[in-house]
């Protein structure tokens, strides 16, 4: 490789800690201390006057956790992800709830942010607005895809939960609500979070038929607050601007993310029911974005705009929503 070729790498490298490191810190400062040298050297090389040494690579990746070798992956048409392993332990879980609050401060951070998000399943912020759903939500994680052996023999207690945990998902949602975003939905996009109430009622993981009311009624909750902050097309109160909804009628096939976080770019792909891999691999965050535009471009706009439409989609999810209810209400 030329080293023209070199410098190129170096220069996307230092886009990439840019992006990465918060944005109250100083980029020479940081770069300066990370890797402990003067700051005339942590320009130069910021400069690309000087290029870093594998070392120093590997230092900076690890502290900002960004990638080095995406550059060179496009020549060879490989991606390569990160992703956070899970086991069956309320630790692993915890640090999969902290990486996820940690990516939507950065992303927050930035007077320029966007993500962009394919539903295949509800987006899990949007289950973090009512503590008894929150429970709820992380129990079923626990006990039913992560297997945790504390919860495998337990039956749904709100209490079982940890209030650090649920604290993170406020947080989480919180963090989110700062975030300028645009969701694409189904009407299959809700069915997940049904299925996982009904199964539970069926499988007799509810304590009682109120437990298993009052998560029917913490999702009628949750509903109302997306079909607010749809029509107001904003997540806070007396905000600006920062959220877009399309309905498609096209099924999404699986949950699909990309970040703009300033200059950079982040994919995000589900795999393992609610786990994700992320990449910023430029070709691969490219070819995301434009299969997300053109979803968009095939599908309506249910914020701000198209009262009508907006209301006969929530209509239909609150209405299967009070089916189940209503078969968790008459059985004896």
């Amino acid at each position: 490789m030329t080293k023209a070729g070199t410098k190129s790498i170096q220069e996307q490298f230092i886009i990439k800690l840019k992006a990465a490191i918060p944005a109250n810190e100083n980029l020479v400062q940081s770069i300066a201390d990370t890797l402990n040298l003067s700051t005339d050297s942590a320009y130069r090389r910021i400069r690309c006057e000087k290029l870093f040494d594998i070392d120093e690579v590997a230092v900076l990746c690890k502290t900002y956790k960004v990638r080095f070798d995406d550059d060179i992956d496009i020549l060879l048409n490989v991606a390569m992800f990160n992703f956070n392993l899970l086991e069956n332990n309320k630790e692993k879980f915890r640090q999969w709830l902290q990486s996820i609050l940690e990516n939507l401060k950065q992303i927050s951070s930035r007077p320029e942010n966007t993500i962009i998000y394919s539903a295949d399943d509800v987006p899990i912020w949007h289950h973090f607005n009512d503590e008894y759903l929150i429970r709820f939500k992380i129990f079923y994680w626990l006990k039913t895809i992560l297997a945790d052996l504390d919860f495998v023999n337990q039956n749904f207690e709100p209490e079982l939960i940890s209030n650090d945990l649920v604290q993170m998902a406020k947080d989480i949602s919180y963090y989110y609500n700062q975030t300028n975003s645009i969701e694409i939905w189904t009407e299959d996009t809700f069915n997940s979070t049904l299925k996982q109430v009904e199964y539970f009622w069926g499988s007799g993981f509810f304590k009682n038929k109120d437990d298993a009311i009052k998560a029917c009624n913490s999702i009628y909750n949750e509903l109302n607050i997306l079909q607010k902050i749809c029509a107001n097309s904003c997540k806070t109160e007396n905000g600006k601007p920062n959220f877009t909804m399309y309905q498609s009628e096209v099924m999404v096939g699986n949950n699909s993310i990309v970040a703009t976080i300033g200059q950079t770019k982040i994919s995000y792909v589900s795999y393992n029911t609610f786990n994700m891999m992320t990449t910023t691999n430029e070709k691969f965050v490219n070819e995301a974005e434009q299969w997300l535009k053109n979803l968009i471009k095939k599908s309506i706009l249910i914020s701000g705009v198209g009262e009508k439409q907006r209301n006969q989609f929530f209509r239909k999810l609150s209405q299967r929503l009070d089916k189940l209810k209503q078969e968790i209400e008459l059985e004896m």
